[in-house]
């Protein structure tokens, strides 16, 4: 059975499509877990009146904890030996749990990671081939495409056993990021399965396009809640000076957005201070940055007053268009 978890926050103009695309799916052994995370619109009656009609779904209303509590809400509570996520202002095609569940159990995988399509306004943008090949990757392969985001971290993008996922950290923003990292940590295979089959909206109403309180300090957690899952699980032994050169870009581009971003000097000092304190003291082989990388690790380094005034005021290695 798959357990599908759908957290539910203001998205009552898009939550019918979302909920209609899963009771049409051709695969019927599943059971839905809607958590209502305390929205304010009228989306905590839509989740009463669906699970009304269909006993498979249960509904969760909670007050508000962000989505990666409520996710957890209902991963506490899921029986299905298969977990799957879908946004309540998004949707899925009709044989997707089908497609998803058949590829795990033909390649014994225990993710299948597959393609979506981007639906703005009136135009969809398909991301990937789309044509219908399976590749299997090994534990290895898998993490070293996550850690270098050639495989992108989003849960809503795969079907995971039960058995390799845990709860999600609690961060408002980027949780994603970190959690899918550590859970692919558990997978000995992956399928990738090159199906478009899921519809992401470019919502502006969505949180994941409004501001944070705290966004880059929540971009920082996770790239170091990352490094750690690389540590403990002492993971790519060979490529040790690469993760270390991704973990520094990954360093300066928070620095950065924190020295560009609209609060006080002092604050920004403050902050990028804190983040790159692991930085300044671990040697960098700078030969893996570029030019760009190089000049802001050096003053992150040896010169952080430098390096905020520096990123604060000028838009020197911003791209004109």
């Amino acid at each position: 059975m798959i357990s599908i978890i759908v957290p539910v926050y203001k998205t009552e103009k898009f939550l019918r499509q979302c909920l209609d695309s899963i009771r049409q799916q051709t695969f019927n052994d599943w059971e839905m877990w809607i958590v209502d995370d305390g929205s304010p619109d009228n989306s905590p009656a839509i989740c009463d009146e669906y699970a009304a009609k269909d006993k498979r779904i249960k509904v969760i209303h909670q007050n508000n904890q962000g989505i990666a509590m409520a996710r957890n809400s209902a991963i506490k509570q899921c029986n299905g030996d298969m977990v799957f996520f879908v946004d309540s202002d998004d949707w899925i095609e009709p044989d997707t749990l089908a497609s998803l569940a058949n590829t795990m159990q033909e390649t014994g995988a225990d993710m299948v990671v597959y393609e979506h399509i981007v639906e703005k306004g009136n135009k969809s943008v398909t991301k990937g081939k789309n044509d219908g090949s399976v590749t299997i990757l090994n534990r290895e392969e898998t993490l070293w495409k996550i850690f270098t985001n050639e495989m992108p971290s989003y849960v809503w993008l795969t079907l995971f056993k039960r058995e390799i996922i845990s709860l999600f950290t609690d961060m408002r923003s980027f949780e994603d990021h970190c959690t899918f990292f550590s859970w692919a940590s558990n997978a000995n295979t992956t399928a990738c399965l090159s199906r478009a089959l899921y519809h992401y909206r470019m919502n502006p109403d969505s949180l994941l396009h409004k501001p944070v309180k705290n966004h880059n300090m929540l971009m920082y957690k996770a790239i170091n809640i990352r490094m750690s899952v690389v540590r403990e699980k002492h993971l790519f032994p060979d490529r040790q000076e690469e993760c270390k050169a991704i973990y520094v870009r990954g360093i300066i581009k928070v620095a950065k957005d924190i020295a560009r971003s609209p609060i006080s000097y002092a604050e920004k000092l403050k902050l990028v201070e804190e983040v790159s304190e692991e930085l300044r003291n671990m040697p960098i082989d700078y030969r893996r940055l570029n030019a760009k990388q190089r000049l802001r690790a050096y003053l992150l380094k040896h010169h952080l007053p430098l390096f905020v005034r520096f990123n604060s005021a000028t838009s020197i290695f911003v791209k004109k268009h």
